[in-house]
């Protein structure tokens, strides 16, 4: 199942193939380690494939989308488009029988007249350099702007840092892929395994072996049930391994077995044969076939080292990375083009690693950490060495190897800086390691995850999340100790009682802590409404929590939060103790005339989506819009036929209406663009919208802006004279720069007006930024950009917030030249605390200063001299930083 987000509204989980519908000119896939990203796009290749083959004829099919996948890496460098795409799918398909090489003519136009390429690009996240990942994003969007683009984009990536994805255009859809539930893990373990004799007996004992090995959590991941059925199907008298460095070392093992049947023997041989014949003298032959033979030996080694040093940063060929090796150093007579062909062949065919661009690559993230982890802690001493640069301040050194000649001058590894999938794969390790290493590191595990801080109770809740090994009694008195904690935030303190509900065997404790922080008077009513909220979907606590919640929206409806009590009564009319006073609560909040519009249509879609309860909340959602409420039209035509065609008459005839204010008339019309096939029509409107306002006025530029959404040329066209005119307001002559930076044909005429305003002194600050911002996104103008911002930033007549703001900027665009500022700013005692925890979460975005950013974060979360709203904000900033951790 796909979750899908917008800027236009939030939907409901739909069948993952939804990501592929419509004409979105992009959108975004994102989910975790091992959720199935890849799997997925390649599976709508082969099907839309599949279907293309047999509509050829079809005049309907003219307008289909067709699929091309390609590596996010394969177009980082590549100065074009057309011939990347040319490239990257004749590398893929030329060994399938693809007789000849493609050009890129045949990207460059639409595939069939009126259909557009789906140009679908895989493993944003695995560009290791972020420049390199910003300069794709906007690149993309650029190309996706263009009415004339032959392309449509979908990016399938891990979770970013964030603001990265925010330089996609705001309409851009974002699709988050959701983990299996239970029912999803049966049908898939079915399919698998149906053809084994009795198939559902088999079924019945894997999910009783996945069970037994508390794998359940671990088993939602989609990449991991694939790897347990393997398991499963090659010995179904093997128990499964426990926890996921587990299911890797047995399905790696498994490959290397496989491969024995395979011929992957027989490949090697013909490999080594092929290369060692090329010499004649016997001396060189011995040589060669010696120096080939060892690299062979020592492959899984070699790969071991291999995805160390790419995890590491390295980019270099991964023949390069392997020769510089000495159990895989080029024999002096072998010319480097052939050794590197050996080396090739050998990594290709280990079923771990696949040809990618001329490169050789992982075929999946997760199995590069694995392997990488491997490498860390390959023997007893690499292992010390790990432990001692995880935990410096546990010294295991002194105590295991006394007469060690080493200084204590290692180079400490910091947990807060490592992926969390990959600091999974080296606990599990450590822990799994000699007796006394053992021991120390779960003395060490105790210090990092039972200290009820919040750096600890981060790193412990991805690691829950990915299903590393971690002692199970420890984990529970883990989260018990953080959700007791005074010192904690709020949210955070409730999310761990939450987890501690979910963690096998603990559900009763987790709903106790639960039920005592919703009566807790000392947290804020939202969080102690979140509570209740979590109790009551608990299992076997539903009616204890749907009374406690009742309770709180009683006792806090004076003075509390409409967001909250609104939110209250959806999780009561879910309940089937209290729906029915759930719904009534949503129903008098959408008709009582006293609430915002907001809450009026949140309260009718909310009803809209309960079972028996769908017409009531359109006809409340259509009352409303017919007394001119946007937003309650907008969610109309979201909704399936009759209501859909109701909203975008509704919306229609909103933007079209001269007595409203130019902000509804606009935002209704780029609602109107939102509908699949009336992107057209709200082209007209917001065109004609612009043309009957008054030039340079912000009418015209709040059309214009949102025109530029949908075509960003059109927009251009319409503000010129603002931009070539001297009689608009200086900040309105901005905002028609801005636009025109978004139109490819137009952007190089406000290069030089936007890099006047930011380097103008005289011009508040705020707009010498946004002008400074628009510049960057002119191409060739980045670095202008840049320097701009810096000297913003080091300007002392400047006020601070406004520093802040453009050292920030230039963090999320990834540079480093940022940093040395966001430092002195995160630790100046003279900072006010909010800057402070905006120049820290900043400093996180950085590669290489995230350990920094985020030690700064907890520092302020901890601090028990701030209020608890600051130390709320930075907690908060810190446990966003990382969006694995997300909710099922």
């Amino acid at each position: 199942m796909a979750r899908r987000t917008s800027a236009r509204a939030a939907r409901a989980p739909a069948a993952a193939e939804q990501v592929f519908a419509g004409d979105d000119p992009i959108r975004v896939l994102l989910a975790g380690p091992g959720h199935g990203k890849s799997t997925l796009l390649r599976q709508h290749l082969l099907s839309a494939s599949r279907h293309l083959l047999t509509t050829e004829a079809d005049p309907a099919s003219s307008a289909l989308a067709f699929p091309v996948l390609i590596r996010a890496g394969d177009l980082v460098g590549a100065p074009l488009l057309a011939p990347a795409l040319a490239h990257a799918v004749t590398e893929e398909y030329g060994p399938f029988g693809l007789r000849e090489v493609l050009n890129e003519d045949f990207f460059r136009l639409p595939p069939r007249l009126g259909a557009r390429w789906l140009v679908m690009v895989d493993g944003l996240d695995e560009v290791p350099d972020r420049t390199a990942r910003l300069s794709l994003l906007d690149r993309l969007a650029r190309e996706a702007g263009q009415t004339d683009t032959p392309y449509l984009f979908l990016v399938a990536t891990r979770p970013l840092p964030h603001g990265e994805l925010d330089r996609l255009p705001r309409a851009a859809d974002h699709f988050t892929l959701e983990p299996f539930t239970d029912a999803d893990v049966r049908t898939y373990v079915h399919k698998r395994l149906h053809a084994l004799p009795d198939a559902d007996r088999h079924v019945r004992a894997f999910l009783h072996g996945v069970r037994r090995t508390r794998l359940e959590e671990l088993a939602r991941i989609p990449l991991m049930t694939a790897m347990l059925c393997h398991l499963y199907e090659a010995d179904t008298d093997r128990p499964l391994p426990d926890g996921r460095a587990g299911v890797f070392r047995s399905f790696v093992e498994l490959l290397y077995e496989e491969n024995v049947h395979k011929g992957v023997s027989d490949l090697h041989d013909r490999a080594i044969h092929t290369l060692v014949s090329r010499y004649q003298i016997p001396e060189d032959r011995r040589t060669v076939e010696k120096a080939a033979e060892r690299a062979r030996e020592h492959l899984p080694l070699l790969i071991d080292h291999l995805a160390h040093e790419r995890i590491s940063g390295n980019r270099a060929p991964a023949t390069a990375i392997l020769t510089a090796h000495p159990h895989a150093r080029r024999p002096e007579k072998v010319k480097p083009p052939l050794w590197d062909a050996l080396l090739a062949s050998l990594l290709r065919s280990c079923g771990l690693l696949a040809g990618q661009g001329g490169d050789v690559e992982f075929l999946h993230r997760t199995l590069l950490e694995y392997h990488a982890a491997r490498h860390a802690t390959r023997d007893p001493q690499t292992r010390t060495l790990l432990f001692d640069r995880l935990f410096p301040a546990q010294r295991l050194r002194d105590r295991l190897r006394r007469a060690s000649r080493r200084t204590s001058g290692i180079k400490p590894l910091d947990p807060l800086g490592l992926e969390p999938s990959y600091l999974g794969f080296l606990l599990d390790a450590l822990l799994a390691s000699e007796g006394p290493l053992a021991r120390a590191t779960l003395r060490a595990m105790e210090a990092l995850f039972g200290s009820a801080e919040i750096t600890g109770y981060y790193l412990l809740k991805a690691q829950l999340q990915l299903g590393s090994s971690l002692p199970r009694p420890k984990v529970a008195q883990w989260l018990t100790a953080f959700a007791n904690s005074p010192a904690g935030d709020d949210r955070s303190r409730v999310e761990a009682a939450w987890d501690l509900a979910e963690l096998e065997g603990h559900l009763d404790e987790g709903a106790r802590l639960l039920t005592r922080l919703a009566g807790d008077r000392a947290l804020q009513p939202d969080h102690r409404s979140w509570a209740a909220e979590i109790l009551a979907g608990l299992e076997g606590h539903e009616t204890a929590g749907a009374t406690l919640l009742l309770q709180l929206i009683e006792e806090q409806a004076p003075h509390n939060d409409p967001d909250n009590l609104l939110a209250g009564a959806r999780v009561l009319a879910r309940l089937p103790s209290h729906g029915l006073l759930g719904v009534q609560l949503l129903t008098e909040c959408a008709m009582d005339p006293e609430s915002t519009d907001y809450l009026r249509c949140t309260a009718a879609h909310h009803l809209t989506e309960l079972e028996g309860h769908r017409e009531s909340g359109a006809a409340l959602l259509l009352n409303l819009a017919q007394y001119g409420s946007v937003t309650a039209a907008q969610y109309l035509s979201e909704m399936d036929q009759p209501h859909r065609e109701d909203g975008v008459g509704l919306l229609t005839a909103l933007a079209g209406i001269s007595t409203r204010t130019p902000d509804d008339r606009a935002r209704a019309a780029l609602a109107l663009a939102g509908v699949a096939g009336y992107q057209d029509r709200a082209v007209r409107l917001l065109t004609e919208l612009a043309r009957e306002s008054i030039p340079g006025s912000h009418s015209q530029l709040t059309a214009a802006e949102r025109l530029a959404e949908v075509d960003a040329e059109a927009a251009a066209e319409l503000i010129l004279p603002v931009v070539t005119g001297r009689s608009s307001h200086p900040d309105n002559r901005r905002r028609a720069l801005q636009l025109l930076t978004r139109s490819t044909t137009h952007q190089g005429e406000a290069a030089r007006p936007l890099a006047d305003i930011a380097s103008d002194r005289a011009m508040e600050a705020h707009h010498r930024m946004a002008a400074a911002e628009a510049l960057a996104e002119v191409d060739g103008h980045r670095e202008e950009a840049v320097v701009l911002l810096l000297c913003i930033a080091r300007d002392g007549g400047v006020e601070l917030w406004d520093r802040v703001s453009a050292v920030s900027r230039l963090a999320q665009w990834g540079e480093e030249r940022s940093a040395d500022l966001l430092s002195a700013f995160a630790t100046d005692p003279t900072t006010p605390v909010d800057l402070k925890i905006t120049a820290a979460s900043s400093l996180a975005m950085l590669d290489t200063h995230r350990a920094a950013g985020m030690r700064f974060l907890a520092a302020l979360a901890n601090d028990p001299r701030a209020g608890k709203a600051i130390r709320t904000k930075a907690a908060t900033a810190l446990t966003t930083l990382d969006l694995y951790r997300v909710r099922r």
